[in-house]
């Protein structure tokens, strides 16, 4: 019971990514306009209206008048402040730009946020579609079909055989419910102790990037962070390994995790950047060809930037193609479905009619 409290208290106190890029354009703003860090830490506390994230801030708030530096205040909170965030944060105190540091957070959490939304917005009518007709099947097999099926009981009109399957599956699913619910939780607390592991985890990002399709958006995703985090923190004056060793932590996908993290131990053996990507096939050589470029000529933040641009495109792209692809197959097994429910329902009373007649 304590664990199930747990786990809903840790929910209610999730700090969005909205909330992370609104701290960070606040912060922005008012030391752009000379205000003390502390002091524009008191002044965001006290506007905030999330409870977590007031008490966060006000946390940071207290080691800043302890004498802390802001990277080492923000360290202790990594829920809220990644390590991305704290590498730029600190590279900012070292050249003494923090304003700086702080714009280029901003800019691209508001960047990724609007990206992110973008994304959700383009899945979630193909996730509403298969909802809406998930819940509309439930309720059909659950109301309308045991009220025939008394009609049919009483008339003792033979059944075709969709008709005694779709009575069979509706019995099923009134007297044997919790057969089911138990299934299911049994599958998800059997996945989510798979997916706790290591191992299991990787195995299940790597099918991911397999599927056709969705495994494309995958890479495009995973791709336009790496690019855009990595260029905004080289833009900001983090040193390469320690901003490739930060990005390789907020990957979600644990192969691209993995692959970034012996990426920046071969440059910190002396090798470039490109050389580095090119060893690991994950990496699409058009990432190799425009890195090594911008180590030529001294412009790799640019390049990065570039690619990002290029990776969010396709990205689009491919939601596009999800979208084209899964409305089709939707109506196609929406439809068949309507049709064997009707054809199972029509056929017993059009031969009930039959037989009063």
């Amino acid at each position: 019971m304590s664990h199930s409290y747990d786990i809903v208290a840790a929910l209610f106190r999730r700090i969005s990514h909205k909330e992370r890029a609104f701290v960070s354009r606040q912060l922005a703003v008012m030391l752009q306009s000379g205000l003390p860090i502390s002091q524009a830490v008191r002044s965001l506390s006290e506007q905030t209206s999330n409870p977590t994230l007031k008490e966060v801030l006000e946390e940071v708030l207290a080691d800043l008048e302890n004498g802390y530096k802001f990277s080492a205040a923000i360290k202790k909170h990594p829920k809220v402040f990644n390590q991305v965030f704290v590498s730029v944060v600190s590279a900012g105190e070292a050249t003494g730009k923090i304003d700086i540091a702080m714009n280029l957070l901003a800019d691209e959490l508001e960047r990724d946020q609007s990206f992110r939304s973008r994304v959700v917005g383009a899945l979630l009518y193909p996730a509403f579609i298969v909802a809406a007709m998930i819940v509309v099947g439930i309720l059909m097999v659950t109301r309308i079909v045991p009220a025939l099926e008394l009609v049919f009981q009483e008339s003792n009109v033979p059944l075709p055989l969709s008709t005694r399957i779709v009575v069979g599956v509706t019995n099923s699913l009134i007297n044997y419910w919790f057969v089911y619910v138990a299934v299911i939780a049994l599958a998800v607390v059997l996945f989510s102790r798979y997916y706790s592991h290591e191992e299991g985890r990787r195995n299940v990002n790597a099918l991911m990037l397999k599927l056709p399709v969705f495994g494309t958006l995958i890479r495009n995703l995973e791709m336009a962070r790496f690019t855009r985090i990595l260029g905004m923190m080289m833009e900001a004056g983090v040193p390469i390994i320690q901003a490739l060793d930060a990005v390789s932590l907020v990957i979600d996908n644990v192969v691209y995790r993995e692959a970034m993290t012996a990426v920046a131990r071969n440059v910190e053996r002396g090798a470039p950047i490109s050389q580095s990507l090119v060893r690991n096939p994950i990496f699409p050589s058009i990432i190799n060809q425009m890195v090594a470029v911008g180590e030529q000529t001294g412009r790799l933040e640019q390049v990065l930037h570039k690619l990002a641009d290029y990776y969010e495109e396709e990205t689009n792209q491919s939601i596009k193609n999800i979208t084209a692809l899964t409305e089709p197959v939707i109506f196609v097994v929406v439809g068949l479905g309507v049709a064997f429910l009707v054809f199972s329902i029509i056929v017993p009373i059009y031969n009930l009619a039959s037989v009063i007649q």
